[in-house]
């Protein structure tokens, strides 16, 4: 699974069969990197990811965006590849409900001997990304910001100037959120 944003921190090798398969830093060749997935946070309840102000511990009525990426001719994205067997497969597909699952071996480099997916918006997180609605804005977690940065940076020492040259600029306001996650084993758990 090619990570190119929050995934970058799940750098932790899969053993399997005592056999090591390492996480592979790497670039997705004809893709771009933009701010433009979204979920609806009050629509989420605690089954759920959702997100609540720090101070209060409410859940605000706005819209958390995501990283996502898209096809585009002379772009490249740099991010990791992360083994996953099946188990991991599906609680990485449970974690990513805005997301859709595409196969995208032929774009990554170096190639490896295994298929690689990657995670891209689906139409209706990318609508929620794009709709403008005043009474439920659109912000980033300054959290996730953050946590992405710093994966980046711990990735190798040029691959956070290279996430924030290849990553459009953020079109929505930072906000503390802090991240509420359901049990493992919940629909929706990280």
């Amino acid at each position: 699974m090619f990570g190119y944003g929050s995934l970058v921190e799940l750098i932790e090798p899969l053993v399997e069969d005592d056999r090591v398969f390492p996480a592979v830093p790497g670039r997705l060749h004809g893709f771009r990197r933009f701010w433009g997935a979204a979920m609806n946070n009050w629509e989420a309840d605690d089954a759920a990811k959702h997100f609540v102000d720090p101070g209060s511990g409410l859940k605000p009525r706005i819209r958390v965006a995501y990283l996502d990426i898209e096809e585009r001719a002379g772009s490249t994205v740099n991010g990791l590849a992360i083994p996953a067997d099946a188990g991991r497969l599906a609680e990485l597909d449970r974690r990513e409900v805005n997301y859709s699952r595409i196969d995208v071996t032929a774009a990554f480099r170096p190639g490896i001997a295994h298929r690689v997916f990657a995670y891209v918006g689906t139409d209706a997180a990318r609508e929620r990304g794009r709709e403008e609605a005043p009474d439920a804005p659109v912000h980033v977690s300054r959290q996730y910001v953050s946590r992405i940065r710093r994966a980046f940076a711990a990735l190798g020492p040029d691959d956070l100037a290279e996430f924030e040259r290849t990553t459009a600029p953020l079109p929505f306001p930072e906000r503390d959120l802090e991240p509420r996650y359901p049990p493992p084993s919940a629909p929706g758990a990280v």
